[in-house]
């Protein structure tokens, strides 16, 4: 089997994982959004945003090493997993002592407790770091279907059952934990290897420099993906917060998950291309193609449906979250074009190249979304959308010579899904006038039906290879296979 059949395959497991448990997260906020306000969804909201940042970086990027690395398998793991431990134990003790001085900064008077007590999550979240590493490693994203699932399934059920006794945020926080646990205690049991006692000195020293440069991307990615959080909850409060950190959950569970599926699949796709001595240029349009044809309609169809979607799922209380989705929707959807550049970078020794330019980026989404606080959260958000298309231009324009590929290449690729989306724009303008008098649900379901068959015709008539290959790669049928 080539490199991209299985490639596709993993990315179909992961897909499946990653896309069910955010639907299965999806349906939890939508009845927690009944029974929690939006400040007790912004009480563990500014917590997860430094445990985000926290926990970008927190391995050292040994996960990331373990993936790379193309020897000495063994002895790799056991390096991954000495220094995950560790990292969860250093973090958990930082996050205790930090606890106050978080919650100050966010405003939020009683979440301290709460930061405290997310802090173990460090600490259960590394314990399955190798395995989760071994399995991207392998490509067998299948182990990871029934983990996230039950980490979605028992986070759920916890927060639902003591929100309705009336646990209010806590609800959330012990929710959070009980889906940590489970998924590290299914990944043990799903990927068979083991620690044992030997430490591998030689390896230390040159997994850790190579995971210094993945560190750096992912440490500034933190920032650069997490600061509009930060800022909204520090400046508006944690009511806005609230409001802000569910919209960004649409967008989470449908465009994002694109994202999150290529980040785990296509960095040990293109490492295992490229130690092949084999060309990124053809993967990388290809990917590049279906990628752009499925998050540019899938973000448009966000930004116009986005009040009946709000209301809808949340309830009429969150009303004031659905122009925040309209502009996080398009800046998830420009953030998924530029997925495959980054990996393609890391996976062929640019990882420098690439940090220096995720810093630019961290800087420009700074400095939008403190200049957007002065006009709210709206305008956070737009900032959002301005900073990321900004540098979504500048990071393909340094992957393009890297391997080879020109602007016109580009431009063809990108043409069915900006093609495809633009022609949904005024059907579903016209669906949502006519449709204003109807149920909630059937404004959405219609507008999504809609979407999707006008996107379908125009890439069908467009890109009729697109829709061929993608056919092959997914639904084999005894053809030849399609070289990648």
């Amino acid at each position: 089997m080539t490199v991209g059949r299985s490639a596709a395959r993993a990315a179909g497991w992961a897909f499946v994982a990653t896309a069910g448990a955010k639907v299965i997260t999806l349906v939890g906020l939508a009845l927690l959004a009944r029974l929690l306000a939006p400040r007790e969804f912004g009480l563990l909201a500014f917590a997860l945003a430094y445990m985000t940042y926290a926990d970008t970086i927190g391995d050292l990027g040994a996960g990331m090493a373990l993936v790379y690395w193309p020897d000495r398998r063994e002895d790799a793991a056991q390096v991954t997993f000495l220094v995950s431990i560790a990292s969860g134990i250093f973090w958990c003790g930082i996050t205790l002592l930090l606890a106050p001085f978080i919650a100050d900064f966010f405003h939020a008077a009683n979440g301290a407790p709460i930061v405290r007590a997310l802090s173990f999550t460090f600490i259960i979240r590394y314990l399955a770091n190798t395995h989760d590493a071994l399995a991207q490693k392998d490509l067998r994203f299948h182990v990871h279907v029934i983990p996230e699932f039950s980490l979605a399934l028992a986070n759920a059920a916890v927060a639902l059952a003591l929100a309705w006794f009336g646990f209010g945020a806590w609800s959330l926080v012990w929710g959070r934990l009980a889906g940590t646990v489970c998924r590290t205690l299914l990944l043990w049991a799903a990927v068979p290897w083991r620690p044992s006692l030997r430490v591998p000195w030689d390896l230390v020293r040159p997994m850790l420099a190579y995971g210094r440069s993945i560190l750096m991307i992912n440490g500034v990615a933190a920032i650069t993906n997490n600061t509009d959080l930060v800022v909204v909850g520090h400046v508006l409060g944690t009511t806005v917060l609230g409001l802000y950190q569910m919209a960004s959950k649409i967008p989470e569970t449908t465009v994002m998950t694109l994202l999150w599926v290529l980040a785990r699949v296509l960095f040990p796709a293109f490492a295992k291309l490229h130690a092949a001595g084999e060309s990124m240029r053809r993967p990388f349009l290809m990917t590049t193609r279906y990628i752009s044809a499925i998050t540019i309609p899938a973000a448009i169809g966000l930004a116009v449906l986005s009040r009946p979607i709000v209301v809808a799922f949340f309830g009429p209380q969150w009303i004031a979250s659905a122009p925040i989705l309209s502009m996080l929707a398009i800046a998830a959807a420009l953030r998924c074009l530029t997925a495959q550049a980054g990996d393609v970078l890391k996976a062929t020794g640019h990882a420098r190249l690439l940090a220096n330019f995720t810093m630019l980026k961290a800087v420009l989404v700074v400095i939008a979304c403190i200049a957007g606080a002065r006009w709210g959260a709206v305008a956070i958000a737009a900032g959002m959308v301005v900073a990321t298309a900004l540098t979504t231009i500048v990071n393909l324009a340094i992957t393009a010579p890297v391997i080879g590929v020109s602007t016109r290449d580009m431009a063809y690729a990108f043409m069915p899904g900006i093609a495809g989306g633009t022609a949904m724009i005024a059907p579903l303008i016209f669906w949502m006038r006519a449709s204003d008098s109807l149920a909630l649900t059937v404004q959405v379901a219609g507008g999504v039906m809609i979407g999707a068959l006008v996107h379908a015709i125009v890439v069908a008539l467009l890109d009729p290879e697109l829709v061929r290959a993608a056919r092959h790669h997914f639904f084999p049928r005894g053809s030849a296979e399609v070289a990648t």
